[in-house]
This record gives C-alpha cells, structure tokens and sequence, in this order.
C-alpha cells in the first residue's frame, strides 16, 4: 500500500471529500426545522469559517479548512451549517412538532442576537414541519396556515411524502412549509428536506437577476435606438467616417460596460434557474387535482423572470455584435479612402520626380557645357605658358585644335561617370 500511495494523484483525497460533503443528516418524523439562508461576500468568508471553527471546538467537534459542511449539538437540538458559492445556510433541526408548528423563528436561536456577530445578509428564512401521518392533520386546519390564493401541495418522492408551502413570508417573517411523510426512511427524508430548502434558496437566487434586467432592458432600448440612428447615418454621411467612427466606438464602450456590470448576475441566474429545475425533478412530483403544484409555481413565476433574464443577455450579445460590424465597416471605409489618397500621393510624387528627373538632364546639360568652358579655358591657359618656353610654337593653331578635343574628352568622361554611378546604384 506505501508504494501505491505514493502513485496517488494530488487531489485523490481532496475529491473524495467533496463527494461526500453537503449530505443532509438523516430526518426522523416529526420534527420542525428552520432554515436561514445568508448571502455572504468573498471578503466575510473568512470571518465566518473561523466563528464556525470556534463553535465547533467549543461543542466538541472539529472544522476541517476545506470544509464546506457541519452538523452539530446545540443545546438539544442540531445546527446543519452548509457553505456555498455566495451563500451560506444555517439549518436548526428539533425533534418534534409541538403547536404552534410555525412560531417565531428567532425561537430556534441559542439566543436572540445569535446572528449578530455572522457576517451575511438574511436572504431568506423558512420553517419546515415534518409530521408522520396524515392522521395528525385530521384536527389541524391546514388551509389557514397558508395563503389560500398561493397555496401549493403535491405529493414527492413517487407519492411517499406530501408538501404544502405558498413560497411567500407570513407574520413571524419567514416561509412556511409543512411536509408529511408516507413511508420514507429517515435517510430518504433527509435528502427530500435538504431538496426542498435548496429548491426555494435557487429559486430565490435566480430571481435576482430579473431587477438587473428589468434596469438593463432601459439601458439596451436606448443603445440600439442609437446604434440604428448611427447606422443610418453611415450610410447618408460619407464624408463623415472619422467622427461617425468615434461615435460608435463611444456606444460599444458603454455596451461593454453594461455587458461587464451585468453579465456575471445573468449566468449565475441561468445557473441557479437550471439547478432549480434538477431540484425539481429529483421531487418526482405528483400533481394532485385542483391544487397548485411545486412545478406549476415555477412554470408561472420563475419561468418568465428567466426568460427576460436571457432575453436581456441574447440582446446584449447581439447589439455588442452589431456595434463590432458597423465599426469594421466604417474601418473597411475609410482604410479604401486611405488607400485611394495614397495611390493619388504615389501619382503625385511619381509626377515629381519625373519632374525633377528632367530638371537634372537639364542640370547636366548645363553642367556639361560649364565644365566644358572652364576645361578650354584651362587648356588656353595651358598653352599660353607653354608659349612663352617655346616660341616657335603656333599658338592659335593648337587653340583651334585643342577646343574639340577638351570638348570630346570631358563629353566622354561625363558619360562614363555617368555610367558607372548608374551601375553602382
């Protein structure tokens, strides 16, 4: 075994934990619970796990760094601590399920200020009661515990438990659920009650998203209003492109920006819809007729809070799409006038140099007669001492000789110059 566990991968045990965290404790009929769910911000969770480490140690029991769950005794009864991506819950269970079944929730605290040293917001609370028959209903008006109009019960768990709820907070400031059981082991009931309070918590969660898009849907009416004015505009002004270009590089700005505000909230209210589906789904419900079911509610009032949730994000995407064509075809646009001004300044300056071309023959020519001169005058100079040693030269005979010869050297020396200058570039 020492040399297999030296082959283990890094992460073989990390893995095997998470596997086997947030699993419910077993739930034994009857019994209240009382759920509190706290959203929590990455900068508390520090805080929070070393409160939950203190509390364990102090009731005998120890916190793991990597744990994300605990159930301990407290004080008669069991705190379900579980900790998620930006919420934590706190899970009271009690043993048995003495009337008033839903009374003030804050009665289910070691103390009334219990919470006030947590870090989180109260985000939702929800009392569940678990009774064992149907027979203890008998004498117990259920209606009245619940908003008539609102009112929700289905059988789960292939028809071994019965649900009514109304997802709604009543006097004692919490949400009531009452939960009979018809034949589920104390495991099963566990796993069902851990469903239901993750259920209503996603359900919660995904609804945040909808007064984000509710203040996107403004911001996006008036953003495509002026991309079409915009686009409208490209095609009227042409001469405009550098200030049309500006603007729409403004807009796309402000799109990203809302994009980058909001993006986050609508895939984490995606996420949180799906999940609440698979929650619904794991209920294997059972309608019953005439009665609002767990999955009727959501069809009516989660469903369409989603939708616009999606509606928002594909608008978004789709403007931010459109911005990135009009600009990519203003840029096509004004690179094609770039390139027509540079073929028009390669024209001209190809004239130029034609230009400045004829001006150097020219300057040669001049300069080939100027050196000409300055070379017959030299020669003259020349001759004229060369007199002076002998007299009996002739010298207007050699003047007259010398003059083409000079002319014709310098002629033949300029082109070879010429020539040779041309070669070498």
């Amino acid at each position: 075994m020492e040399s297999l566990s030296r082959r283990n991968h890094p992460l073989r045990d990390v893995l095997d934990k998470e596997l086997q965290q947030r699993t419910f404790p077993p739930v034994t009929a009857p019994c209240r619970l009382c759920h509190f769910m706290l959203t929590v911000t990455p900068a508390s969770r520090t805080l929070e796990f070393q409160l939950m480490q203190q509390l364990a140690l102090q009731l005998g029991s120890q916190l793991a760094e990597n744990a994300q769950d605990i159930t301990l005794p407290l004080y008669g009864q069991w705190l379900r601590w579980e900790r998620h991506g930006e919420f934590s819950s706190y899970t009271f269970i009690r043993q048995g399920a003495e009337q008033p079944w839903f009374d003030d929730p804050l009665d289910f605290l070691p103390a009334r200020d219990w919470f006030s040293e947590i870090p989180g917001q109260i985000f939702r609370i929800v009392q569940l009661t678990v009774v064992a028959s149907e027979q203890e209903l008998i004498a117990y008006d259920v209606a009245s515990l619940f908003n008539a109009e609102n009112c929700i019960s289905s059988q789960l768990a292939a028809g071994k438990a019965r649900i009514w709820t109304d997802f709604q907070k009543h006097a004692e400031g919490a949400g009531r659920m009452l939960l009979v059981n018809a034949g589920l082991s104390a495991g099963a009931l566990g796993r069902l009650v851990q469903q239901l309070f993750d259920l209503g918590n996603y359900r919660k969660l995904s609804l945040l998203g909808w007064p984000v898009s509710r203040q996107s849907l403004h911001k996006l009416n008036q953003l495509e209003q002026e991309l079409a004015q915009l686009t409208q505009r490209i095609e009227q002004e042409p001469h405009n492109d550098e200030q049309l270009l500006k603007e729409i590089i403004q807009l796309a700005a402000a799109t990203e920006r809302l994009i980058a505000e909001n993006n986050s909230r609508l895939q984490a209210t995606a996420a949180y819809y799906q999940l609440t589906l698979d929650r619904l789904k794991a209920l294997e419900e059972i309608a019953i007729d005439d009665l609002l079911s767990l999955q009727d509610f959501t069809a009516r009032r989660l469903t369409p809070a989603f939708r616009t949730s999606e509606s928002v994000q594909m608008r978004q995407n789709t403007l931010s799409g459109r911005l990135g064509r009009s600009t990519e075809l203003l840029r096509t646009r004004i690179n094609l006038k770039l390139e027509q001004q540079n073929q028009q300044l390669l024209l001209s300056m190809e004239q130029k140099a034609k230009l400045q071309l004829k001006l150097q023959q020219m300057v040669e020519g001049f300069s080939f007669v100027a050196i000409s001169y300055y070379a017959v005058q030299l020669g003259d100079k020349l001759l004229a001492a060369t007199s002076y040693w002998l007299t009996d030269l002739n010298l207007a005979f050699w003047q007259s000789l010398s003059v083409p010869i000079i002319v014709l050297t310098v002629a033949i020396l300029l082109s070879w110059l010429g020539r040779r200058a041309k070669k070498q570039h």
